[in-house]
């Protein structure tokens, strides 16, 4: 029997080993304890859900209770939500039993929709008996990548050429590339006068970079990319790499020295050192649809999000009406308008094809042929 335990997060309950098999950065457990500790208001407080069974979790949910219910543990940086849900079916129950925790409404954001144990949760959810939604949420380039070489003739040409004319002016004012997997402080420190010296809004959790960093950086999850030129570091990268995947997860460079594009020639940089040396096999471009994303990454998809609710309390009565019928109406409207463009396409086609068998069946005028009849061309 599974037993589902509401805990508060951090705590003293050892969940290192379930999370440890993340696939991804932000599937670790430092990655959660960092957000709890440095990005929650201050009517929030985290927790975890873990579903506990032959005496060690199977599956947990970190969790941020407020007033307005429970959402993801989750900020401004989350590219991707990855709580552990190894075994579909623990996740799957623990997806059905979402009553026994969800007091009045859950909100999650920035699921892997194509994942097992993601798609196990949300069709557990939908049969718990709170009235519930997904939706599309934000985007995520990504691309496949066997080696650099390849992958960077694939760029568009605009891009190569930008790239190979910044390197020659780059290199008259001396720059030079650095990529970091440890000792952070001095990049950290770079990174922060970058960061306030560009065009970039100031940072909405102020701790969280650098706490981030140092956790995850110990964990050997961290790269940082720091571009120099003229005597000072113009740009500084931050990726997240787990396994064979690597994250473009910020970036940061000087306004005053935009016309060298500085951010483009450390991207250029970072990828071909860490396709080569940490062997990546994917690389994704964080959170966000910007136009110039797609001319690194050839491929996007859309993370989910849901939100589930109990009617029967004030505050998940106005989720629903405020949140889960939106959602649901959006969607039947989509599909709607998917399905009129579709018989819109089919009336099309079905038109051609009768007015090409009426052109076919039309006899043609010529020549009378008394062995095959009428309509030979003369």
């Amino acid at each position: 029997m599974t037993e589902i335990l509401v805990l508060p997060f951090p705590g003293d309950f050892d969940l290192g080993r379930l999370f440890a098999s993340a696939p991804s950065a932000e599937g670790h457990l430092c990655w959660f304890e960092t957000l709890a500790r440095t990005t929650l208001a201050p009517d929030e407080h985290a927790v975890v859900v873990v579903a506990l069974g032959e005496g060690r979790p199977r599956a947990a949910l970190p969790l941020v209770s407020s007033r307005k219910g429970l959402r993801a543990l989750t900020a401004p940086y989350t590219t991707i939500y990855a709580p552990p849900l190894p075994e579909p079916e623990i996740a799957r129950e623990l997806g059905l039993r979402a009553r026994e925790y969800v007091d009045a409404a859950l909100r999650l954001d920035g699921l892997d929709g194509a994942g097992a144990g993601v798609a196990a949760f949300v069709e557990g959810l939908a049969r718990c008996g709170l009235t519930s939604a997904c939706y599309r949420g934000v985007a995520n380039w990504y691309e496949r990548v066997d080696d650099f070489a390849t992958w960077w003739q694939a760029r568009p040409s605009r891009l190569r050429a930008t790239v190979r004319r910044k390197l020659s002016a780059a290199a008259k004012q001396g720059a030079t590339f650095r990529c970091l997997r440890g000792g952070f402080d001095e990049a950290l420190a770079s990174y922060e006068e970058i960061h306030g010296a560009s065009w970039k809004k100031a940072e909405p959790h102020p701790r969280f970079m650098a706490e981030m960093v140092r956790a995850l950086g110990s964990e050997g999850l961290v790269r940082i990319g720091v571009m120099t030129a003229a005597g000072r570091a113009v740009a500084a990268q931050v990726w997240l790499v787990c396994g064979r995947r690597g994250t473009i997860f910020k970036l940061a460079h000087r306004e005053d020295a935009a016309g060298l594009s500085p951010g483009t020639l450390l991207t250029h940089y970072m990828a071909e050192t860490l396709i080569r040396d940490d062997a990546l096999e994917e690389i994704d471009f964080g959170r966000g649809n910007d136009a110039y994303k797609r001319e690194w990454l050839a491929r996007s998809r859309h993370r989910i999000g849901l939100i589930a609710a109990d009617w029967r309390k004030p505050v998940g009565l106005a989720a629903i009406a405020a949140e889960v019928v939106p959602t649901r109406l959006g969607s039947v409207m989509r599909a709607f308008r998917r399905h009129r463009q579709d018989n819109r396409s089919a009336s099309v086609a079905a038109a051609s094809t009768a007015e090409l068998l009426a052109k076919q069946a039309r006899p043609k005028t010529g020549i009378v042929d008394p062995q095959r009849g009428a309509g030979v061309e003369p």
